[in-house]
């Protein structure tokens, strides 16, 4: 038996062993399932507010480098009365637009959740609070936290569970209006930040009254000296103005370089036998700007602690300014999933490099890969996917893809709530809901060979089947479905599943890695689970994935996910992050539109040149002949054997679509060009040097 299938059999019991542990949660107290007594129903707070409103958050004008002050306001909240199994009747309220404290077995109580970025040199940020409107609501004992559910194919409901210290005490939960200090910590790899919680509403398990701040004002205070920090690149600033609530306020501090783009990418890979497969893509993306560094496991190692203190020496030495990317080329026996701090498999902890937690310094991605054939064909089909988009069409079109379970609520609801959602580039959406008559498998496959853009999966899952009896035939898609995939138009789509163990990596092979082995077919990039998730923060992750993309312009799919991730973390505390991985390149640029013919205007032949009055122009044009401003062109011809790079260098193009670069190509060759406009046309193509 294979050192590799030997690993893959110890991993695959080392998940069934944390799923056994997760479903043999015992439920405290007997009784039926907890069921809804009434629907839910509005509690105006603003008689003007329209039911469902969400809280707001205004940022108040006095606001500076030294300390953040903003006003929380709540309209209304939903409540929705539950009968336990003690036979008491609860009360779960939420109020739209904030979080839960998400304790097991403590009152499930809404909070905010948010990060304020600190332009000073203080060490923490200190909460003072001001209740200035007060409501009181009589009768309420309010729902405790459950066990959550997961979308486990055998089913694994919530179980209700309550925190006997707190229901029997004389004194309002939670005791104080939030974290009154908050310690700063580096977010989005160079910006000093916090990550705050405010708990405007409270309840009395004695009096049973439930008290709801409906106008709180806090502020944050972080005095200190004014930081210098280097200019970010755009795409972090891009991310920082969505992932700082004080950022219109203390953003002229952190400035942002608008000329160049710089970057590092770290690709690993099992030897140097890969080299050769790994070349076209490392040549991509120094021609996109990337600095790239390329390591083997046959050097550093094959554990998760060598591979991560290799990595965490590379990321050391990457100026704070720059952004880091890295891919990981190779399955679990040469690249092993760590273990998470909450005890699951995970490649997180490959990309956080200050701490095991999930604010990542490294923009990561994995190509679980079995041989250097299989390496070839996923990478040639990012490149295709990348480079070519002009070629194939229907990338504006999204596949929402349900199991039956409970329809039309739960993973067809979630669904709904994807579709409904007004976007700024809105999807053309397609539905695949299991509870349909006549929808199956095939469905899928001919909206893969048509040229989906986006398939998004919702409902059960397993770690062979994408989805598992998900419709009115109980089919399972599984490996046997994706092997007749057959992509008429060669273009794979992206794949998100929104699941349980899709991407058990442990297992020989896991669906996910069946969908990515498929040349020229299946999928460019695969984001699934590796043990089973919770089912109600998976229904925010599908939510906010499509939000960051086609709503807020997130169209790096690694800052997309982040920003779900973040997402997710805010509204539910949970740690279902870890269970989450990309399949794919992390600097794959996903197609909203259908894309549009660059036209690149540029020599198609230049001399070497030396000295620095050497320079190349490029102008970037659309298809209608118009100027193509704030497009990415970047330059790059390899050097002699171990000497550097002749030409390393890249510039954002001006308003007329111009952009001048210093070129000075000192042998003959390839000089190679990559043009990225940030509306998913891309341009990859090289020019001769001659002598």
């Amino acid at each position: 038996m294979s050192r590799k299938h030997l690993h893959k059999q110890a991993l695959a019991l080392a998940v069934s062993i944390v799923l056994a542990g997760c479903q043999s949660v015992p439920t405290p107290k007997p009784g039926p399932e907890p069921k809804p007594e009434k629907e839910r129903a509005w509690v105006a707070i603003d008689r003007d507010a329209a039911p469902g409103t969400a809280a707001e958050i205004r940022v108040d004008d006095s606001s500076d480098s030294q300390g953040t002050t903003f006003d929380l306001i709540i309209h209304g909240f939903w409540v929705e009365e539950k009968r336990g199994p003690d036979q008491e009747i609860y009360q779960r309220i939420e109020i739209p637009g904030l979080g839960s404290h998400n304790q097991e077995g403590a009152p499930d109580l809404p909070l905010a959740r948010f990060n304020l970025a600190i332009p000073t040199d203080a060490k923490q940020a200190d909460l003072s609070v001001e209740r200035l409107e007060v409501r009181s609501f009589p009768n309420y004992r309010i729902w405790p936290q459950p066990v959550p559910e997961r979308d486990h194919p055998e089913g694994d409901p919530e179980r209700f569970v309550l925190n006997r210290e707190i229901y029997d005490s004389n004194a309002f939960w939670p005791p104080a209006a939030g974290v009154r200090r908050n310690p700063v910590r580096t977010q989005l790899r160079s910006i000093p930040a916090i990550a705050g919680e405010v708990w405007p509403v409270r309840w009395h398990p004695k009096t049973l009254d439930l008290e709801i701040a409906t106008h709180t004002r806090y502020t944050y205070s972080h005095p200190g000296n004014r930081q210098e920090f280097e200019p970010m690149t755009t795409d972090r600033g891009r991310q920082a103005k969505l992932y700082f609530l004080n950022w219109p306020t203390v953003a002229a501090h952190f400035p942002i370089n608008f000329v160049f783009y710089s970057a590092e990418f770290l690709i690993i890979y099992p030897d140097q036998s890969y080299a050769d497969e790994i070349a076209p893509f490392a040549n991509q993306k120094r021609a996109r700007g990337f600095k790239v560094t390329e390591m083997t496991a046959d050097d550093i190692g094959s554990t998760c602690a060598q591979i991560r203190s290799a990595i965490d020496t590379w990321e050391a030495a990457v100026p704070a300014s720059r952004d880091a990317y890295a891919l990981l080329v190779g399955d679990v026996d040469v690249i092993p999933l760590c273990t998470s701090p909450t005890g699951v498999p995970t490649d997180d902890l490959y990309a956080s490099t200050n701490g095991d937690d999930l604010s990542e310094e490294i923009y990561l991605g994995r190509l679980s890969v079995d041989s250097e054939a299989d390496a070839a064909n996923q990478i040639q089909k990012i490149l295709t996917y990348e480079d070519n988009p002009s070629l194939f069409c229907c990338y504006n079109r999204a596949a929402l893809w349900a199991h039956k379970q409970d329809a039309p609520g739960k993973y067809e609801g979630a669904h709904e709530t994807v579709r409904t959602n007004a976007y700024s580039v809105p999807p053309t959406f397609t539905t695949f809901y299991g509870s349909q008559a006549g929808v199956t498998d095939s469905d899928i496959n001919n909206q893969v060979d048509s040229g989906v853009g986006t398939l998004a999966y919702r409902g059960h899952g397993s770690s062979s089947s994408t989805a598992t009896g998900w419709n009115q035939n109980n089919e399972f898609y599984n490996s046997a479905d994706a092997n007749t995939l057959a992509n008429s138009i060669p273009r794979s789509p992206i794949v998100w599943s929104f699941a349980c163990t899709n991407t058990a990596l442990g297992n020989e092979d896991s669906i996910s890695e069946v969908w990515m082995e498929q040349a020229g077919t299946g999928a460019v990039s695969y984001y699934g689970a590796t043990v089973a998730s919770y089912t109600s923060q998976n229904h925010v992750l599908d939510e906010w994935m499509f939000k960051a993309v086609y709503d807020e312009g997130l169209v790096t799919q690694s800052h997309a996910i982040e920003r779900a991730e973040n997402q997710m973390a805010a509204l539910s505390a949970s740690s279902n992050a870890w269970m989450y991985l990309l399949l794919g390149d992390p600097d794959l640029q996903i197609r909203r539109r259908n894309p549009i013919g660059l036209e690149i205007l540029i020599a198609r032949e230049i001399e070497t040149c030396f000295g620095p009055g050497c320079f190349l122009e490029i102008r970037v044009l659309d298809d209608k002949g118009l100027p193509v401003p704030d497009a990415l062109v970047g330059l790059w011809k390899p050097g002699f054997g171990d000497l550097p790079e002749e030409v390393f260098v890249n510039r954002y193009t001006d308003n007329e679509g111009r952009a001048e670069l210093p070129a000075a190509p000192a042998s003959a060759g390839k000089l190679f060009y990559a043009v990225e406009d940030g509306q998913g046309n891309a341009v990859f193509d090289a020019i001769e040097v001659v002598q």
